[in-house]
């Protein structure tokens, strides 16, 4: 009787087994059809922007596909498990939801796809996406019910975080050597002239399904090998207590040598972004160190008080640089790239006065308050991030608004307007304003107008005046009286190499035109420079079987005057007309020649 029940025992366990196996070979092949489909939808984004589809002419709709095809799939592949709840499924539906409709919103604040190019306006979404992605996954993942109520697990969430980081490393390495496979199996058949290989593994519908297979495949693989991720997982955080001390040391070292050195000296060789680089690997570096949040480490009670005294100074490095970046946007306005890095100080100073203050107040046992700070401020940062993303706090549109009230304020001169930069980097928001600080100063800064216009006259914005620019009220004649006038069909040519090149026109701080005989042919040819705040853009436009020709104008680097004195210079009039020290040789047309050096 026994030995039946032990066999009918066993013969259950095997059934379940069996069970399992099978319904994890499903749930395998269900997401491997997730990922195909996944890249089946980036390939036709792909032919839509390659082949003008009528899609491509709407960055709100390519924005909110990609962001529906990278945020959705993403978090199933990396997050359903044979354990995962009903609330997962949820929060992935909602969170593609958003995302979608955040992408359509980012859209709709980009200019025309080709002008600037979409890249450069969604590479911020796609950055910011992709942290909420894993954010998602790590928090959903990381959910449990308690007494009726949904809670968020320290211990899974920074468990689920370590994991996130080893599989994500792991599966991109696979990934990666799985590509190199296939491009050296290309090379090595072309290598005998075989080239079919390498024109079928370099098409997009390859490339797509090849890469998101690999990279699925590789995630699950990892993610069935819990011996190799716990031992990663171990690893890391042995290194990471072992790196922890040294920052620290690090940071106390260079505090005192702020002391002695000064701030301006930081702050003049761009070392606020150290300190930011610094303080984030401190941060990261000591919470993969203590993952277990309810003991504190078994280390000498000296070394455990250095650990804790090196981490409560934390605040006074951000304060350094929170000063110097107001500093900066006292003196020069908001910008994208300093409203982020005020919003990742705003984040990092929450954290590390939060650290400070629990260390101050529980002493050794502070370790016990980091799991509700860091799930806090962890949902908190999310918030954050999906808000960058949203009317609320869009930073394109922020930066533009305080540029404006800059000058209107007489705060920024006139000549000091960054035109490319509103019209390249601050997308709708930054051409409505150019239209304004049209409206208000381009009638009495005609060289300001020529700048706006030149920058405004490729965007598909509504309203905007289509009228070509009038080179002739901008241009500035040197070297001759004010009233002399230029030939017309010489500032036809003008204007013309400058709505071909309209970066130049929008980048010029001042444009000038430099009459100059250097043929012998008692007519003049005309030296055009278009001064920028870096540099200088030369030509030379000359007369040639009656029709007005330019070229670039080189000139030698000198090691005693920089390339913008030598400019000024030429402006002056200090200069002379040198006759060439060697003729030219053709040879079957092609022109060989030796420049005087």
């Amino acid at each position: 009787m026994q030995t039946t029940t032990s066999d009918q025992e066993k013969t259950m366990s095997e059934n379940s087994h069996q069970e399992i196996q099978q319904n994890s070979q499903t749930q395998r092949s269900w997401l491997l059809l997730c990922a195909l489909l996944q890249a089946l939808g980036l390939l036709l984004l792909h032919q839509a922007l390659s082949f003008d589809w009528p899609i491509s002419q709407s960055p709100s709709l390519i924005l909110a596909s990609y962001a529906i095809l990278l945020t959705g799939p993403t978090l199933l592949i990396y997050g359903v498990t044979l354990t995962t709840k009903r609330l997962f499924y949820t929060i992935v539906i909602a969170f593609t939801i958003v995302a979608a409709l955040l992408g359509a919103y980012t859209g709709t604040q980009t200019l025309h796809p080709e002008y600037p190019d979409l890249l450069s306006h969604g590479f911020s979404f796609a950055a910011v996406m992709s942290l909420l992605t894993f954010k998602t996954f790590i928090f959903a993942s990381s959910t449990e019910q308690k007494s009726d109520q949904w809670t968020v697990s320290y211990p899974q969430l920074i468990g689920n975080t370590c994991r996130l980081i080893i599989t994500l490393l792991l599966a991109s390495i696979f990934t990666l050597i799985v590509w190199l496979i296939v491009v050296l199996w290309a090379e090595l058949f072309a290598a005998i002239d075989i080239h079919v290989f390498k024109t079928l593994f370099y098409e997009p519908w390859f490339v797509y399904p090849t890469l998101s297979l690999a990279h699925t495949i590789g995630v699950l693989k990892v993610r069935s090998s819990n011996k190799i991720v716990s031992t990663a997982n171990h690893l890391i955080q042995t290194l990471s207590f072992a790196l922890l001390p040294l920052l620290l040391l690090l940071s106390s070292v260079f505090l005192v040598a702020i002391a002695f050195q000064g701030l301006d000296a930081l702050w003049d060789n761009g070392g606020s972004n150290l300190v930011f680089v610094l303080t984030l690997m401190i941060l990261l570096t000591l919470n993969l160190a203590f993952q277990d949040s309810q003991t504190s480490p078994k280390i000498a009670h000296l070394a455990n008080m250095a650990l804790l005294t090196g981490i409560a100074i934390l605040p006074v490095y951000l304060s350094i640089s929170g000063y110097g970046l107001w500093l900066r946007v006292e003196q020069y306005g908001l910008s994208v790239s300093r409203l982020w890095a005020i919003f990742i100080w705003a984040f990092l100073t929450f954290y590390l006065v939060c650290y400070s203050l629990c260390i101050f107040k529980d002493k050794l046992n502070w370790i016990r308050s980091l799991g509700t700070i860091n799930t806090r401020l962890g949902l908190l940062l999310t918030v954050g991030l999906l808000l960058t993303q949203s009317p609320i706090l869009n930073f394109k549109y922020l930066s533009a608004q305080n540029q404006l009230a800059r000058i209107h304020a007489g705060l920024t001169a006139v000549e000091d307007i960054d035109v490319y930069y509103f019209a390249h980097e601050l997308g709708v928001a930054g051409t409505e304003a150019l239209i304004e600080i049209e409206a208000h100063y381009a009638q009495q800064y005609p060289q300001l107008g020529l700048r706006i216009k030149a920058a405004l006259d490729n965007t598909e914005l509504e309203n905007i005046d289509n009228e070509q620019f009038d080179i002739a009220s901008a241009l500035k004649i040197i070297g001759t009286p004010t009233e002399t006038e230029l030939p017309k069909e010489l500032l036809q040519k003008v204007q013309e190499y400058l709505s071909n090149y309209k970066a130049i026109a929008a980048n010029s701080t001042e444009l000038l035109i430099l009459p100059v005989e250097l043929n012998d042919d008692m007519l003049s040819e005309y030296v055009f420079i278009s001064k920028q705040s870096n540099y200088s853009d030369l030509s030379l436009f000359y007369l040639e079987q009656g029709q007005w020709r330019r070229t670039a104008l080189h000139f030698n680097h000198s090691d005693e005057l920089s390339d913008q004195e030598l400019v000024d210079m030429l402006i002056d009039g200090t200069f002379e007309v040198a006759p060439s020290k060697f003729k030219s040789i053709k040879v079957n047309g092609v022109r060989l020649q030796a420049f005087d050096y």
